[in-house]
């Protein structure tokens, strides 16, 4: 599972916003070969990248969204065996961190880099580790490390709020509310503009494309009851998520091939405000 850092749907193609190069935007890319594994990555303890396919995956995707600001950063890989018993002998993961111009890919240069050791015959499968990289960018996120320990409250009241903020959510794609849409994702998708340097006319143009399309009068509300309440950010996020999917949202539909996740996790800026969605 992918989780895209554009905070829409999905629907919309990043490539096709014109990218304007600057030696003071740098883009923080993170790449991955794996195989012989499933396994997740998170960058600050958020979710980044779930893999729980059988075979190989080569992938790549930038994560200046995932940096609140300057410093160091930590990265963490969990790897958990296909059948649930050991790893085979070819089990590896590699996982890197880029850092380029944004637009220049070419000079790209490794900041992080970490690839498994071989797994002994007889292995528990299941290996976990956590690293960490320095990132020096020229902004700084709102911050969700900032927020509420969310741990510390009811965790049937945090569901039922994140269960209404679905609701919402769901209602907006249902009806095409681009108005209602952008109000849910404020914060998020302020942070993902700043964070990838768009300028306001491509800001504009990503906007235009958060319900469009899809299917909207065939939307409905997955049922609840198959989410289960999460938490991340060391206690500062909350979510909920599917077996093996990324946090968030499933936009369901009557047509199965047009149903898509949207990754959504919420934080509380201080003890008394609402949960809002900041990633």
């Amino acid at each position: 599972m992918i989780i895209g850092n554009v905070g829409c749907s999905g629907k919309y193609n990043p490539q096709e916003i014109k990218n304007e190069i600057s030696i003071n935007q740098p883009i923080y890319e993170l790449e991955i070969e794996a195989q012989g594994a499933y396994f997740e990555v998170y960058i600050n303890d958020v979710p980044v990248y779930f893999h729980y396919q059988i075979g190989a995956t080569v992938f790549r995707m930038p994560v200046n969204n995932f940096i609140p600001k300057s410093g160091e950063q930590k990265i963490s890989l969990k790897m958990f065996s296909i059948d649930g018993i050991s790893f085979p002998s070819n089990a590896d993961v590699s996982l890197a961190i880029n850092e380029y111009p944004k637009g220049e890919a070419q000079q790209s240069k490794s900041v992080f880099s970490y690839q498994t050791i071989a797994f002994e015959p007889k292995n528990t499968g299941s290996f976990s580790i956590e690293k960490s990289f320095e990132a020096n960018i020229p902004y700084q996120l709102i911050d969700w490390r900032q927020g509420v320990d969310l741990t510390k409250e009811d965790p049937e009241a945090v569901r039922k709020e994140i269960e209404k903020v679905y609701r919402e959510y769901t209602e907006a794609f249902k009806n095409a509310d681009l108005s209602k849409y952008k109000t849910l994702a404020k914060w998020r998708q302020e942070n993902i503009f700043t964070s990838m340097y768009y300028t306001q006319d491509q800001k504009s143009q990503v906007e235009k494309s958060y319900v469009d399309g899809i299917q909207n009068q065939k939307v409905k509300l997955f049922p609840l009851e198959n989410y289960k309440l999460v938490f991340y950010g060391n206690g500062k996020l909350a979510g909920l998520q599917k077996k093996n999917e990324a946090p968030g949202i499933y936009i369901d539909s009557e047509n199965k091939d047009d149903a898509f996740l949207e990754y959504i996790l919420l934080y509380r800026k201080s003890k008394n405000a609402p949960l809002e969605v900041i990633l």
